[in-house]
C-alpha cells in the first residue's frame, strides 16, 4: 500500500480516496471509504475507452456481473462508466489469497476443503449462470474471508491475450491453471473454468499444482496438461471422487460446474471431526510475515472490476472485408449474400465506434464486428425504409482468424446502394438474453 501521489484522485464517486495500491495496464487502484464500508476501486484507462462502443460493452459487462448471485465472488458496490474517469468499485475482501495462506499454513484439511470446495463451486455456477466464462480460476484470485472463499479478478481473465496462447506465445497469468483447449486453440467455452476449478481444488488438497509450478516453464506445463494425468495418490479417497472428473482433458467428457456441486454436496456427508474457519489465525511469532496479506487481497479485490473491457473491446487490427473467414459456423439458418466483384464500384462501411471503416469493391458488401457470447439465433437486422435493396443477411462463426480464438465474428451481407449511404441496426443478444444493437453505415463511393 502507497500514500497518494501528487495528482492522484482524493474522491471518485462518493468514495473518499485513502491510499494507492497498485496499478497495472488496464487503470490504477486505491483504497476508498464512503465512511461506512471501505471499496477497492478501479480507475480504467482513457485509452481503454476511446471509443462508445467500449464503454457500452463495459457497462453491459457490469450489469452481467451485478447480477451475479453468490456469496462467494467479490460484490460491485458501484461504478459510473460513462465519466472521466471511468471507475468501478467492489468490496474489500478482508484475508489472504489461497495461495497466500497455503504458503504460510499448508494444505487445508479434509473438512476446510469440503467447505473451500463447496464455495468455490457456487460462485462458478453463478458466473456460469449469467453467461459469463471467468477465464483465470487460480489461487490468487480466490480470497479466504471468516465466511468462506470468494472468486475476485474477472479483468485479466477477458483479455485477448489470455484467450490464445498461440496467438502471442505468452499467457496472461499462470499457464498452470489453463485447460488443455486453450494451448490448443480450440473453442472457448466454461469448460476451461470447469478444468481450472480441479486443479485449484487439487493444489488446495495437497499444497503442489499438479501441472507444475510458478517456476516452471510453458513448455513443461503444457506437456504435462496435455498428455500427463494428475497424482491422485496424494488425494483422500473422498478428494478422488470429485477432482479427476474435473480434470478429464476432453472437455465433453469433463464435469460441469452443477455437476460438480451436486457430487461435493453428496460426498461432503463424510463426518469430520474439526471445526471450520477462514478467519485470520490467532496472531504469532510468525505474524509479521503476514502482514501483506490485506494488502494482496485489496489489490486482487479491485481487479475484479474490469471484467468487461477486453471481454468486449473491438479488435482494434480490423482486416478488409476479403479476410479470411474460415471455421464451424453457427446455426444461424439464413444464407448469406453472395459478395460479388465489380472493380468499378467501390463501397465503404462502419460500425459505430469502430476506429475504422471496412472497404471493398462489388455489388454486394461484407462487414464484420466482434463480441463474445452472442446467441447465434438472436442476429437481425433492422433496414431503413423504402431503401430499395434486401435486407442484409447476418451470420455468426465462433474463433474465426478476424476475430480470434474465444471472440464470436458477427458478419453481415448486404447489397451495395446504388448512390449514397444507408443506415442500418443490427439486433443482438448475449447468451444470458441481453440485446445489444450495433449500428453501421454503408456507402456507395
Amino acid at each position: 500500500m502507497e500514500r497518494l501521489r501528487p495528482g492522484d484522485h482524493e474522491q471518485i464517486g462518493p468514495w473518499q480516496i485513502v491510499n494507492r495500491l497498485g496499478s497495472g495496464g488496464m487503470g490504477l487502484v486505491f483504497l476508498g471509504t464512503n465512511g461506512t464500508r471501505a471499496a477497492a476501486i478501479k480507475i480504467v484507462r482513457d485509452h481503454l475507452l476511446e471509443d462508445p462502443t467500449s464503454r457500452t460493452r463495459l457497462a453491459r459487462e457490469v450489469e452481467s456481473l451485478k447480477k451475479v448471485e453468490s456469496a462467494y465472488i467479490a460484490e460491485i458496490v458501484g461504478s459510473d462508466v460513462v465519466g472521466s474517469p471511468a471507475w468501478i468499485a467492489t468490496s474489500f475482501v478482508d484475508g489472504p489469497s489461497l495461495n497466500t495462506l497455503i504458503e504460510n499454513e499448508g494444505p487445508l484439511s479434509e473438512a476446510a476443503w469440503v467447505e473451500f470446495a463447496k464455495g468455490l463451486i457456487h460462485a462458478l455456477c453463478a458466473v456460469h449462470k449469467a453467461g459469463i466464462i471467468h477465464r483465470d480460476v487460480k489461487p490468487s484470485n480466490i480470497l479466504l474471508s471468516a465466511t468462506g472463499p470468494k472468486l475476485i479478478d474477472f479483468g485479466i481473465s477477458f483479455s485477448n491475450e489470455a484467450t490464445s496462447l498461440t496467438r502471442t506465445g505468452l499467457v496472461a497469468g499462470t499457464p498452470a491453471w489453463l485447460a488443455p483447449e486453450q494451448f490448443e486453440n480450440r473453442e472457448i467455452t466454461n469448460a476451461i473454468d470447469n478444468f481450472a476449478l480441479g486443479s485449484v481444488l487439487f493444489y488446495a488438497a495437497t499444497g503442489v499444482a499438479p501441472w507444475g509450478g510458478e517456476d516452471s516453464s510453458v513448455a513443461q506445463v503444457m506437456r504435462k496438461i496435455l498428455s500427463d494425468e494428475p497424482d491422485v495418490k496424494k488425494l483422500s479417497p473422498l478428494q478422488r471422487k470429485l477432482i479427476p472428473k474435473l480434470l478429464e482433458k476432453d472437455p465433453k467428457k469433463r464435469i460441469t460446474a452443477e455437476q460438480a456441486r451436486e457430487l461435493i454436496g453428496a460426498i461432503a456427508e463424510v463426518p469430520v471431526v474439526e471445526s471450520v474457519s477462514f478467519a485470520k489465525p490467532t496472531p504469532s511469532k510468525s505474524t509479521k510475515s503476514r502482514k501483506p496479506i490485506a494488502i494482496v487481497a485489496a489489490v486482487a479485490t479491485a481487479l475484479i472490476v474490469v471484467a468487461g473491457i477486453f471481454l468486449f473491446l473491438p479488435k482494434s487490427d480490423h482486416k478488409s472485408s476479403s479476410a479470411n473467414t474460415s471455421g464451424k459456423s453457427s446455426s444461424v439458418k439464413a444464407t448469406p449474400i453472395p459478395t460479388t466483384s465489380n472493380a468499378t464500384i467501390s463501397w465503404s462501411g462502419e460500425f459505430a465506434g469502430d476506429p475504422s471503416a471496412q472497404n471493398g469493391f462489388g455489388t454486394t458488401y461484407k462487414l464484420y464486428v466482434c463480441d463474445q457470447s452472442i446467441s447465434a439465433n438472436s442476429l437481425k437486422v433492422v433496414a431503413p425504409k423504402n431503401s430499395g435493396v434486401a435486407i442484409p443477411v447476418p451470420s455468426l462463426v465462433k474463433s474465426d482468424a478476424v476475430c480470434g480464438t474465444g471472440f464470436d465474428t458477427i458478419y453481415v451481407n448486404g447489397v451495395v446502394p446504388k448512390s449514397g449511404t444507408l443506415k442500418y441496426v443490427l439486433n443482438v443478444k448475449t447468451l444470458s438474453g441481453q440485446p445489444v444493437s450495433y449500428s453501421y453505415t454503408i456507402t456507395r463511393n
